[in-house]
């Protein structure tokens, strides 16, 4: 009886020695909060930063730019980090054939290594779109990507907001574009009202406030789909952090992102505009 009394009280040590390690280890090694150093990055990055925070963890958001981040988080160098799907499984598939937001997400978790999880995708789209006047729909221009080549041969002005990739363009080769003139968000919209052809990333056109007159060209089996989710270390979050980004991914739209990252892009911290999007949304 006394054996098992002195070995249960060992187990015991042993159980609250290993607890306090744990907690000084916390305390010294903070969860590293990755980004690619885009603006739209690095505000994503803050978002899941200040709503892990408000778990009680301790949380910093790296100042640089992560080269491999899904090496970084499988090797415990980086404990979380933001991408779109698309992206994502492009880094972790040479030559993916996924399209929709189904297909690509259960691509990538099927890609993943074993210690990398991804959470739920917020519904933020930065899937690329083709956006013309609105004039254009209703008076049977094209609709939808597979009705694009319908004004091919009259396309003179195509612009975009971001240089056009062979990826891009091979997803819109039903529009003809193989080249656009690169230009600011705003002047990208001005353009189309005017009667450009217009390609950009979804939250490119979300951040400019004024939107009439111009609508976005469907794309379904078009460009690959890109939502955003956190990429983490399996065994760094517990239930409560879990709950947080699945908090996040619950509330955080396409045009609450691009509104933040305009301000970012403005000259704004990225985790001042976080915080305040995090205390109104009550995340």
């Amino acid at each position: 009886m006394r054996t098992q009394r002195r070995l249960l009280a060992a187990l015991l040590a042993a159980a609250l020695a290993g607890v306090l390690l744990t907690a000084c280890s916390d305390d010294a090694s903070p969860l590293l909060v990755g980004h690619d150093g885009t603006p739209e990055m690095r505000t994503a990055a803050a978002i899941y930063a200040g709503a892990l925070s408000r778990t009680g963890i301790d949380v910093e958001t790296a100042d640089e730019p992560t080269a491999n981040p899904i090496d970084a988080v499988a090797s415990g160098d980086l404990g979380l980090f933001p991408a779109f799907t698309g992206d994502l499984l492009r880094r972790l598939t040479p030559n993916p054939t996924a399209l929709t937001s189904d297909d690509v997400l259960a691509d990538v978790n099927r890609s993943l290594p074993q210690q990398v999880s991804i959470g739920d995708p917020a519904a933020v789209s930065n899937r690329w779109q083709v956006v013309v006047r609105a004039e254009e729909i209703t008076d049977g221009g094209p609709a939808d990507l597979v009705d694009c080549d319908n004004r091919r041969a009259d396309r003179t002005d195509i612009v975009s907001t971001r240089p056009l990739t062979k990826q891009v363009t091979d997803a819109f080769a039903r529009c003809g574009i193989v080249a656009a003139t690169v230009v600011p968000p705003a002047e990208f919209i001005d353009r189309v009202r005017a009667g450009a052809l217009g390609l950009a990333p979804a939250l490119d056109t979300a951040s400019v406030v004024d939107l009439n007159g111009v609508r976005t060209v469907t794309s379904e089996g078009g460009p690959i789909a890109q939502d955003l989710v956190p990429v983490f270390a399996s065994a760094a979050l517990g239930k409560s952090q879990l709950k947080a980004l699945s908090r996040v991914a619950g509330e955080l739209t396409t045009t609450d992102l691009a509104q933040l990252v305009r301000e970012v892009r403005g000259g704004a911290s990225p985790s001042v505009v976080a915080g305040q999007w995090l205390s109104t949304h009550g995340v």
